[in-house]
């Protein structure tokens, strides 16, 4: 079965963010678990990206495709890498907005109140990650997928802690539930609201590329981090939270 566009540019960096939600990091002392956590229990070191180019989606979740190629160029910042309705032989269901470019995050849950940055590749073909040299280290966008509130799967990736700072932006995305919302304050002047469908944690070696970034029907969010337990000789978490999250209404801001 051939696989469209959309979902080839997804696949590419599936597996990055695996690897970049935390990255490798640094010998130090650990930031306290938060309350009633169970996969945080030893922080990690300062979440640097890795140097290692991505792995293919094949090796990031067994039903993903063999060796998907990458674009021949990136995808621009913008919007516009929605998916589009053809791409997936249906009409979309549920609410779709127009694209604009995110700009805040709120996740009331678990205070989340922040401005959103932009997120492309590096030269090297990984995902960019928030730095680590911001105290207030923000969440980002990844650019390369749809932004939130168009048809797809938009994805938000934020540090769990960092060395120097302690705690990060999505420290407490593990304590999320179904049913919590989110809201994506957007550019064009609304705020797509969405409600998350479930949270899972998922061992980086079992990544599910296409859950995350295969085509959707609706317009989707996907907020992910590190999490499960700190592996001290590999300096980096075992595991992925991610948070999945449909659109349900929208509102001006």
């Amino acid at each position: 079965m051939s696989i469209s566009r959309t979902v080839r540019a997804g696949i590419v960096g599936a597996a990055l963010l695996a690897l970049t939600a935390c990255g490798a990091g640094r010998s130090a002392a650990p930031a306290e678990a938060p309350s009633g956590s169970s996969s945080s229990t030893t922080s990690s070191p300062s979440l640097s990206a890795p140097s290692t180019p991505a792995p293919s989606a094949s090796a990031s979740s067994a039903t993903a495709p063999p060796a998907v190629e990458p674009p021949a160029t990136a995808a621009p910042a913008t919007p516009a890498a929605a998916a589009e309705p053809s791409d997936l032989g249906a009409p979309p269901t549920g609410l779709v907005l127009a694209a604009a470019a995110p700009t805040a995050l709120s996740v009331p849950a678990i205070g989340i109140s922040s401005p959103l940055i932009e997120l492309g590749r590096n030269a090297d073909g990984t995902v960019e990650v928030p730095s680590l040299d911001d105290p207030n280290s923000k969440p980002g966008w990844y650019r390369n997928s749809p932004a939130p509130g168009t048809l797809g799967p938009a994805i938000i990736l934020g540090h769990v802690d960092s060395r120097e700072f302690g705690p990060g932006v999505f420290y407490s995305l593990q304590n999320m539930k179904a049913g919590d919302s989110i809201e994506v304050s957007r550019a064009d002047g609304t705020v797509a609201e969405f409600v998350v469908d479930k949270v899972e944690s998922v061992q980086k070696s079992e990544f599910p590329t296409l859950e995350v970034y295969g085509n959707l029907d609706h317009s989707g969010l996907r907020l992910i981090t590190c999490g499960g337990e700190f592996d001290p000789d590999a300096r980096s978490y075992e595991s992925n939270i991610i948070v999945f999250a449909s659109l349900a209404g929208s509102r001006a801001a």
